[in-house]
């Protein structure tokens, strides 16, 4: 990693020299997140150097090979993880003559999410102090043995313990995967990549989903997990030598982040702002070679900035608006799951379909992709860069909450209907579940890439911490929704389990309404507690 070069901004700053001390003071309000994103054209954030090891100035083929590779880690971690609800009917006659109860076999769905959440505990701090690249070639290497080792599995606890050991390498697909993603863009282009990576994945997570009962009755569920070992083999080729190490030091401010908010609206000229990109420098900088991307890590781990970032991700859960993001982000994956696990029983038990075809009731995943990256992807992208344009070329964070109104309403119609479906089943169409798991999916999906991006935006530098505490404990709050998820039903029927997981998606949603209005002011607040002590 080069150098970054000599920033001509000048920070808004009263300097006074006190002895062997330099005292400075922040003259004006700086609002974190408030930046200036146009000004005649697109502004550049975070600033672009002329290092050609950058992440930011790799080529766009070699930007296209790492959303391809980390996709594949993600489809292969979350079709493992997500795709075994289509082949709960092949173990349960087995595990129930064991003596394992109907709530004890669905834990085999719910405790991988668990451990998803804790290994975005473990490998994100990982990531802050050694790299990106070591993280990810470890964690494709976790799920090979994961998914060997459930293909082999004798019983019960054997199976449960290996499934959970995937869940820790596939929780990576969670937080490490955006991160790498926003790593290599830049903020104006930000929603867009995210969006595009996700629907690569959902789309092919959905095809592997989609034939997992199939695939498993032609070859059984052991030879199952026996193809995804071999194709975690082949995401662990393809990552190493297509996923170079991301991981590169930025000042403040290139984020914009020494800029007050005043100096930012009134356009005042000592605000550094790049609508160009700078040529490349093979002089004072070391140029990508094919070796140095092989490399498994650059430079010295920084084992304090790792621990300091996990210190930070709790934090974070006093600010409220990351608090709001994570609770509507943990609340849509565990109905997401809690449909996962029960959907198979569903057709298969009031509809008669045989258990083979029970996982294409995940068809429409495919579809909801399709509409997701048009609206949360470059339509997110475009709304912020039309908002900038109306307010003096400033972008404000909070316009990124404005997409997830539609998958809000989405969510709420679709929990209570799904309540409804699995109760009165005479009545319903089976649609009504194929509609379901791609609907509130598309909750969940819009929940997820408007959370990630809005808080991206609003904290740029603390990129890390909001990655752990939003995938991190939204794994643990998913984990809690639908852990619990079989009794709560026998207790209070479909109905009136899907009726109140509809009620809290709405309150959350409307909880989007403050944050949204007061946003700013929670940005101003808690902003100056995200500041390296450097």
């Amino acid at each position: 990693m080069g150098k970054e070069p000599p920033s001509k901004h000048v920070e808004n700053v009263n300097v006074e020299d006190q002895g062997d001390e330099l005292h400075v003071s922040q003259s004006k309000v700086n609002i974190s997140g408030t930046v200036k994103l146009s000004a005649g054209k697109i502004v550049y954030i975070p600033t672009p150097t002329s290092d050609p090891r950058d992440p930011l100035n790799m080529q766009k083929w070699q930007k296209a090979m790492i959303l391809i590779a980390i996709s594949l880690f993600s489809t292969i971690g979350l079709s493992l993880v997500s795709g075994f609800g289509g082949l709960l009917g092949f173990y349960i006659p087995g595990y129930a003559a064991a003596g394992k109860t109907y709530a004890d076999i669905t834990s085999l769905m719910t405790y991988p999410t668990l451990t998803m959440g804790i290994g975005n505990l473990i490998g994100m701090p990982l990531a802050i102090a050694v790299g990106r690249r070591i993280v990810l070639l470890t964690a494709t290497a976790i799920m090979v043995v994961g998914a060997i080792l459930c293909a082999f599995a004798s019983n019960f606890e054997w199976h449960l313990g290996a499934r959970m050991l995937i869940g820790i390498a596939a929780g990576q697909s969670e937080a490490l995967v955006p991160m790498i993603t926003q790593e290599i863009f830049f903020l104006h282009e930000r929603s867009t990549f995210l969006m595009l990576q996700q629907s690569i994945q959902t789309i092919a997570t959905a095809v592997f989903v989609l034939f997992a009962s199939p695939i498993a009755e032609a070859i059984t569920p052991g030879w199952w997990y026996g193809l995804g070992a071999c194709l975690s083999g082949a995401s662990l080729v393809i990552a190493f030598f297509f996923v170079p190490e991301t991981k590169y030091h930025r000042s403040r401010s290139s984020y914009q982040e020494n800029s007050s908010t005043e100096d930012v609206a009134s356009g005042k000229e000592d605000l550094t702002i790049a609508t160009e990109k700078p040529e490349l420098d093979f002089v004072n900088y070391e140029a990508r070679t094919w070796r140095s991307d092989l490399r498994l890590w650059v430079g010295s781990p920084e084992w304090r900035k790792g621990m300091e970032t996990f210190i930070q991700s709790f934090q974070f859960l006093l600010f409220p608006n990351v608090l709001w993001a994570m609770a509507l982000n943990g609340l849509t994956l565990g109905v997401n799951i809690a449909i996962g696990t029960t959907y198979g029983n569903i057709v298969t038990g009031m509809y008669n379909w045989p258990q083979k075809s029970a996982s294409y009731v995940n068809c429409g995943q495919i579809v909801t992709s399709l509409l997701a990256l048009p609206i949360f992807g470059f339509g997110s992208d475009r709304l912020i860069a039309w908002f900038a344009k109306r307010r003096n070329g400033i972008h404000e964070p909070e316009i990124r909450l404005l997409p997830l109104i539609f998958p809000i309403i989405v969510g709420v119609f679709t929990a209570i209907l799904y309540g409804y479906g699995a109760t009165y089943p005479g009545t319903y169409h089976w649609f009504v579940f194929v509609w379901a798991v791609a609907a509130y999916y598309f909750t969940f999906v819009g929940a997820n890439i408007v959370a990630i991006t809005y808080l991206l935006d609003s904290y740029p530098q603390r990129a890390s911490p909001l990655l752990i505490i939003i995938c991190a404990f939204r794994g643990i709050i998913s984990f809690g929704v639908s852990y619990g998820i079989q009794p709560f039903i026998e207790r209070n029927g479909y109905d009136g389990a899907f009726n109140t997981f509809g009620g809290l998606t709405a309150a959350l949603g409307l909880l989007g309404i403050p944050v949204f209005i007061w946003g700013k002011k929670i940005r101003q607040r808690t902003g100056r507690y995200t500041v390296d002590k450097e």
